[in-house]
């Protein structure tokens, strides 16, 4: 039983499936799931230019992704585990980093691993039959993936404790209650929301959202000062670019249209 993941590409936006090699099982994670994450977003890298947005999801309505796979839980040692746990934050970071956004879409158990890689990605919407939870502690073991760095976060620390401390599963009204997840509804309400949201994004200025990714990415650990001098720079960005200048003289043009009418 082998993970495999899927680039596939619907005009402007990006898709990122993870799909079982047997009809039935869940998707799990290991070295080689991870190497097929990078390839991929290198994929996606070499098409920022015409992207708008991308999407990480399942081909399965039961399964997100489950968590490390069996028979590589098997071979880690104390001395194994560590350059294990580098390549998932090296290419957890990587999604992360991407300059567009990134939406998890969840559909069934997100678990371990699998929550750890839809919470690298900007916003996170879910299905009603989503669980999602970290179940690392049941296993004696710690959540290796940037869990404990961005559930954080999301939930809060103490929240965060809760679900670390019990290793339990929660559903996805719960998770939306504690902003774990962003929107909750069945498929088609899920199929609505994402539709909308990106078609949301697609309305706005493509450099202005990359800028404004960074600015929030790094306004927790920013002060004051530090965001003043980063929103400036990234004002004077956008100011530069051809696309912000035509859209200020749309808007321009418009508001001098309608006082001329008024």
């Amino acid at each position: 039983m082998q993970t495999h993941v899927l680039y596939e590409r619907e005009n402007d936006i990006a898709y990122l499936t993870l799909t079982c090699d047997e009809p039935g099982k869940p998707n799990t994670l290991d070295l080689q799931v991870l190497d097929e994450l990078a390839a991929r977003l290198d994929e996606v890298r070499s098409a920022l230019g015409d992207l708008r947005a991308v999407v990480v999801r399942s081909d399965s309505s039961r399964y997100f992704v489950v968590g490390a796979n069996i028979n590589a839980l098997q071979t880690l040692t104390p001395q194994t585990i560590v350059p294990w746990v580098q390549r998932g934050h090296a290419v957890f970071n990587t999604l992360a980093a991407l300059p567009l956004p990134v939406i998890a879409r969840v559909e069934g158990y997100a678990l371990g691993g699998g929550l750890e890689l839809a919470l690298a990605c900007d916003l996170i919407v879910a299905s009603r039959e989503a669980r999602l939870g970290q179940p690392e502690a049941n296993l004696g073991l710690v959540s290796g993936w940037g869990g404990s760095f961005r559930l954080t976060r999301r939930v809060g620390v103490a929240r965060a404790k809760e679900l670390f401390f019990t290793g339990k599963a929660i559903d996805a009204q719960t998770a939306l209650a504690i902003g774990l997840v962003d929107f909750v509804g069945d498929a088609s309400e899920v199929e609505r929301y994402l539709a909308t949201l990106l078609n949301g994004i697609r309305a706005c200025g493509p450099l202005a959202v990359s800028q404004l990714k960074a600015l929030l990415d790094n306004s927790p650990a920013a002060t004051i000062a530090e965001n003043c001098q980063a929103e400036a720079l990234a004002s004077s960005v956008c100011l530069a670019s051809e696309d912000t200048q035509a859209r200020v003289a749309s808007y321009l043009s418009s508001r001098k249209k309608g006082h001329r009418e008024s």
